[in-house]
């Protein structure tokens, strides 16, 4: 009854349907089509009841015990499907102990739940439904050879592996979210493909891969988390542009992605949380936009009303630019930012501590 009313209460807000995804647990796959039904700009909605506190704050991507500020009390524990779920239907890998033992060894902190298929996915898995599929990462030359992950075989895995998520830690106050992982690629963002490595991309779409098989992927997707879990949020990556693999190599769309997250938001409201990974220090929207029709991904998220962050680049990239992790998390509270990725958060305690309560600010509990 809490999703329905919520749904319908975000759909009235922003006049809407949304029947291509179905009524969360209870729904059908719905008719396709990414066109019509998108969120409006309107006030963040109140939290289902039973739903776990939204994220937020300063999240650290490295060990809690790496924390240097006392009041940082969130973290990504980030793991391999391959060290969860080593042969089929054996969910006794050791990946079930590391986040135990960061449960049990850090009881002040609360986490979200990255675990990595693509690249991540063990190897019985990659044979499935014709085998695995060779990717070069263009920018950093790292190689794999990735699952077919839009194929119905391939899902009803992941189905179970967040059948087998949910009953271990549905339950479990201090596991906000789990990352939505089984579209990915390389990394654990459904939208980014080979980049501009034609190769990559030309046997990604030979083997199945096109507009009409990813979109299914991420529906079908993110349909099975939130029908798997009663209590805890599904987090989705967003980037610049969704990489669409053609027969020609890749077509980059801002636009049909929108689209995609709109239908997503408004079908699941604040069961999703959105987050990008790329934040640097001088990212951000200069003009107010709706989510409806925004010109570009800052500005959508500048827009959405739902528990939203980021992760900056690395300390690397942003010191190339002229900038500090400090620039880049004040751009995201820029942008309504409820949390932040990075491994550190600087040498200031009084500094970060600002920084975290204002994110926190911003996504309060209940």
């Amino acid at each position: 009854m809490r999703r329905i009313l919520a749904v319908l209460a975000v759909a009235a807000l922003a006049g809407l349907g949304w029947s291509w995804l179905g009524s969360g647990r209870t729904g059908g796959p719905g008719a396709p089509g990414d066109a019509g039904p998108t969120v409006g700009r309107t006030p963040r909605p109140t939290s289902s009841p039973g739903l776990k506190d939204a994220p937020a704050g300063l999240y650290l991507t490295e060990a809690p015990e790496r924390a240097t500020f006392p009041f940082i009390d969130h973290a990504v524990i980030g793991i391999d499907w391959s060290e969860l779920e080593p042969a089929p239907d054996d969910f006794g890998g050791p990946g079930w102990r590391r986040i135990d033992a960061a449960l049990r060894d850090h009881p002040g902190f609360r986490f979200r739940l990255r675990i990595a298929a693509g690249r991540g996915a063990p190897e019985w898995l990659k044979d499935v439904e014709g085998g695995c599929v060779d990717v070069t990462q263009p920018a950093n030359g790292l190689t794999a050879c990735v699952p077919r992950f839009w194929t119905d075989a391939y899902l009803d895995e992941y189905a179970e592996l967040m059948a087998e998520v949910a009953r271990r830690y549905d339950d479990e106050p201090r596991i906000l979210d789990v990352v939505n992982s089984a579209c990915m690629t390389m990394w654990t963002e459904p939208f980014i493909r080979a980049g501009r490595d034609e190769a990559s991309n030309l046997r990604l779409f030979e083997a199945g891969l096109n507009e009409d098989s990813d979109r299914y992927c991420l529906r079908r997707s993110t349909r099975v988390m939130v029908r798997a879990f009663e209590r805890t949020r599904t987090s989705i990556a967003t980037h610049l542009q969704w990489q669409i693999v053609t027969a020609d190599g890749v077509e980059p769309s801002w636009p049909k992605q929108r689209n995609m997250l709109n239908n997503l938001l408004a079908a699941f409201g604040e069961e999703i949380v959105i987050q990008n990974n790329g934040l640097g220090g001088d990212e951000g929207c200069t003009r107010e936009e709706s989510p409806v029709d925004a010109t570009q991904m800052w500005c959508w998220l500048a827009a959405i009303r739902y528990p939203k962050g980021f992760q900056t680049e690395g300390d690397r990239k942003l010191e190339a630019s002229g900038f500090v992790v400090q620039d880049a998390i004040r751009r995201a509270l820029g942008m309504g930012a409820c949390f932040v990725e990075h491994n550190a958060f600087g040498d200031s305690a009084s500094a970060a501590r600002v920084l975290d309560t204002r994110l926190k600010a911003n996504c309060p509990p209940g």
